[in-house]
């Protein structure tokens, strides 16, 4: 199943949450694993797994937001983030409590299939991008929702991830993308720091338009929908790239 959670997080007087602080929380998950799993988790390329925080002014609350994108992760993850748990965040020097924890959503790989492949077809999708996302590519940055490689990314995440189909053909990432036609957007650069460097990404909102045969749109609706679990860009485990679908 594919899995997000949302926990609400109390913490001391006066201190509050960045998006930043996404590899202070991936190391707080990282230290309630087994000491072999969080080994085999470090050399995945394509983890299991996304998670991002951010601060909710309106309930003064820590929000973070871990998604799972595998039955075995979450049992993992969740069986050591109870209601009640207080969480030490090292590089902080304090303690974070869990204050409620719910699951927003799931779904499974078949269930989005099963939605973009026999339900109507939209022709225009919004992504919210909600943390500060940016792409690898050829050996530098790109901090721009380009439609190839958002694309290029979902499928790669899709076909490392999903042990139930596989979407797979020669140069398919440069076929969908041009059907994937940004149309509008109100986006900012963001920096991003990560032990002691700073990335500078993007966030905000990102419209698109979807042609193409009826094919092509259909593949593109089932990676937009994939993309709130698996986010989307670089360092997703860490706290960047997460995204949000609009209708």
């Amino acid at each position: 199943m594919l899995k997000t959670f949302e926990l609400t997080l109390s913490l001391p007087e006066n201190e509050k949450a960045n998006y930043s602080m996404g590899s202070i929380m991936h190391g707080a998950l990282m230290e309630m694993l087994p000491r072999e799993l969080g080994e085999v988790l470090h050399q995945q390329e394509m983890r299991p797994y996304s998670q991002s925080i951010a601060w909710d002014s309106l309930r003064q609350k820590a929000i973070w937001r871990i998604c799972t994108l595998s039955d075995g992760i979450e049992t993992a993850f969740l069986q050591n983030l109870n209601e009640g748990k207080n969480l030490l965040l090292h590089k902080k020097g304090y303690n974070a409590v869990i204050e409620r924890a719910v699951c927003l959503q799931q779904t499974s790989f078949k269930e989005l299939a099963d939605a973009a492949f026999e339900g109507d077809v939209p022709s225009h999708v919004g992504l919210k991008f909600i943390t500060p996302t940016a792409f690898k590519q050829a050996g530098g940055y790109v901090f721009f929702p380009d439609g190839r490689l958002i694309l290029q990314n979902l499928l790669l995440r899709w076909n490392a991830l999903c042990d139930f189909m596989k979407i797979e053909e020669d140069n398919l990432a440069d076929k969908l993308s041009g059907g994937f036609i940004m149309t509008r957007y109100h986006l900012l650069s963001t920096p991003f720091s990560l032990e002691g460097r700073y990335l500078t990404g993007f966030e905000g909102q990102a419209h698109f338009h979807l042609g193409g045969n009826d094919a092509v749109r259909r593949l593109v609706a089932l990676l937009i929908s994939f993309a709130p679990f698996s986010g989307i860009g670089i360092k997703t485990a860490l706290g960047m790239g997460a995204v949000e679908k609009i209708i």
